[in-house]
């Protein structure tokens, strides 16, 4: 039996293609290999050149093999959907389905799509799902029971500095546009000093900094520098909150990876296992943080700088990954 993974190429909008592509490393470390998707765009695509195109990709496939679909594919359900039907074509594959994205979940104009991917999802054999809350939401919205793995947390690759430890100073660090704030929050009389690593909304203040974008390498190593917290937000619109108490975040692992403690809303996806582990502040809003953040002692905060870093030791080494990709071939050919 061969296992493969897909992943897309030629895709250059944000962070998607280089998470896609860090699952496939860590997939060719226990043997899967790689069924690249060329993400160019025709939506009349023809029946014949489309079944072409899927012949390309899955060249290497044989009876009895395992597919692993990283998706969204970014083409469309209609895409995905005539993709896992090529694949029913030979006997006896057993078909994993890796959840990053639910599209219809991330705006409310495409919320009527969600049962268009449902029936997709239902063509699986198993699920990769972001969190129990995701797979009891996508069961109530129509998806069969089926065996799933719970992801919990991306992973973040990196190589830390370890003579620069964080330190207790009252900084949040936000990586991301201030814009995700829906509006930015009035800091003008907070001690709490607030970094953005992303798109500026206004001036810099005494306590507002807008940092600009930094490459993730760099990214690291700075709000590792620098200290304090890291802030897990978005209140843009409803949707997007909604979003997040479904789905797991990169931006999390981000600040993880760097061993900052988190500040994060208290119905975030993975907030019980954040409590659990004691890695950051949990909070209703953000002048609750910023409370939270000046009244910690450095004691406290010390101890959860500890808690981070051995957590931290799983995501920087791919073993969420690794571990969920493991069991999801299991769950497909051993249980």
């Amino acid at each position: 039996m061969a296992v493969y993974i897909t992943k897309i190429n030629g895709f250059s909008v944000d962070i998607i293609q280089p998470v896609q592509k860090m699952v496939v490393d860590y997939a060719n470390e226990l043997g899967i290999d790689e069924f690249g998707i060329f993400t160019y765009n025709w939506p009349d695509e023809p029946k014949m050149y489309l079944d072409t195109r899927f012949d390309g990709i899955i060249a290497a496939l044989n009876p009895g093999d395992t597919v692993i679909v990283q998706t969204p594919v970014w083409l469309g359900v209609n895409w995905e959907n005539a993709f896992i039907d090529h694949l029913n074509i030979y006997p006896n594959i057993k078909k994993v389905l890796f959840i990053h994205d639910v599209p219809p979940l991330m705006s409310p104009e495409n919320h009527y799509l969600l049962p268009a991917y449902i029936d997709y999802y239902n063509k699986f054999d198993i699920l990769i799902v972001p969190s129990q809350n995701m797979y009891d939401f996508l069961r109530k919205n129509g998806l069969a029971e089926k065996p799933y793995v719970i992801q919990y947390f991306w992973d973040h690759p990196a190589q830390i500095l370890y003579d620069t430890k964080p330190e207790n100073k009252k900084i949040i660090n936000f990586a991301g546009s201030a814009e995700k704030f829906g509006s930015l929050p009035d800091w003008k009389d907070s001690k709490a000093n607030l970094r953005i690593y992303g798109n500026p909304v206004g001036e810099n203040r005494s306590n507002v900094q807008f940092v600009g974008h930094k490459p993730e390498s760099i990214l690291l190593d700075d709000i590792r520098s620098h200290g304090g917290f890291g802030l897990v937000w978005g209140t843009i619109n409803k949707s997007w909150e909604q979003y997040m108490t479904l789905n797991t975040t990169f931006k999390t692992s981000t600040y993880l990876a760097a061993g900052l403690p988190l500040i994060v809303k208290d119905n975030l996806a993975e907030v019980e296992i954040i409590k659990r582990k004691n890695l950051g502040l949990v909070v209703n809003n953000l002048e609750e943080a910023q409370e939270k953040v000046l009244q910690i002692s450095d004691s406290e905060y010390n101890q959860m700088v500890e808690n981070v870093d051995n957590f931290a030791k799983l995501i920087r080494n791919g073993y969420f990954t690794k571990r969920a990709l493991v069991e999801a071939i299991f769950k497909a050919r051993f249980d």
